[in-house]
């Protein structure tokens, strides 16, 4: 008996190698499938990101065309309000122009960050930043804002791309405008090794965490915005490869370095 029961033991049995072995190609099979599923819903998702990106790129470059012919139209229709003196009529006119070239500037920002985001190049060129900064304040900036402007020498050259460039300041204006409780900008410009250093001081008030500006989309508690202003703006910097943080003291200090041009005259200090 003992012999026969041996023998059904070995006979009928379970094959534990066999089980091990199916049970392992199975649990392969399902690791295999979600794999799969997971990167296809992965690729559908990029795809759908990049269509989403290139229709605003597309949009806000149609919309810049009717945008600009609105403000030269605007500009020409104050020009003959004045004329007949209606203070009325100019404010209205004021009015128009400062909303166009406000949408214009959301345009240039929606058209560079989803550039940007698609991996898109900048073009540097030597930028005078002195005469570069007084040309963006004088196109719609001085009669808001009291700037002030201090340099440690009279030609101080940095390499960047200008159309990014312009982007950065008229956002920091536009924020110093309509976040803050001052009309008080000091842009301190100096040079330091081969870098330019812009130290941009609003002279406001801000009660928000500084560590969270920046971040797409963040805006505290305003409701003016769009949240991607400093984002755009740190991102277009480090392309150029340059450097950006905000600090408080007193109000915002937003610090800019970036390349320094050959041209220059702010010299090389180490």
């Amino acid at each position: 008996m003992s012999d026969r029961l041996a023998k059904l033991n070995s006979t009928e049995g379970p094959d534990i190698g066999s089980l091990i072995k199916w049970e392992g190609i199975t649990f392969l099979v399902l690791i295999l499938i979600l794999v799969s599923s997971h990167t296809l819903l992965f690729i559908r998702d990029q795809r759908k990101n990049r269509s989403i990106a290139a229709f605003f790129a597309g949009l806000t470059h149609e919309l810049k065309t009717p945008l600009a012919s609105i403000k030269l139209q605007s500009e020409v229709i104050k020009d003959e309000v004045e004329k007949d003196s209606n203070q009325r009529l100019q404010r209205l006119t004021t009015r128009l122009i400062d909303d166009t070239i406000r949408l214009e500037n959301q345009m240039d920002k929606i058209l560079q960050l989803s550039r940007i985001e698609r991996g898109g190049n900048l073009n540097s060129t030597d930028i005078e930043i002195n005469h570069f900064l007084e040309k963006i304040i004088q196109g719609g900036y001085q009669d808001k804002l009291q700037v002030t402007i201090n340099k440690d020498a009279e030609n101080i050259s940095l390499q960047a791309d200008e159309f990014a460039l312009s982007i950065i300041f008229k956002n920091l204006l536009e924020n110093t405008i309509s976040h803050t409780d001052s009309n008080e900008v000091e842009i301190h410009i100096s040079t330091k090794g081969e870098a330019v250093h812009i130290r941009y001081h609003d002279c406001g008030s801000f009660s928000g965490d500084v560590k969270k500006l920046g971040k797409l989309f963040y805006k505290h508690q305003s409701t003016k915005g769009s949240g991607i202003g400093l984002y755009l703006s740190k991102k277009l910097i480090e392309t150029m490869k340059g450097h950006f943080d905000i600090t408080l003291d007193k109000g915002l200090i937003f610090n800019i370095q970036l390349p320094m041009s050959e041209q220059s005259d702010g010299g090389k200090d180490e």
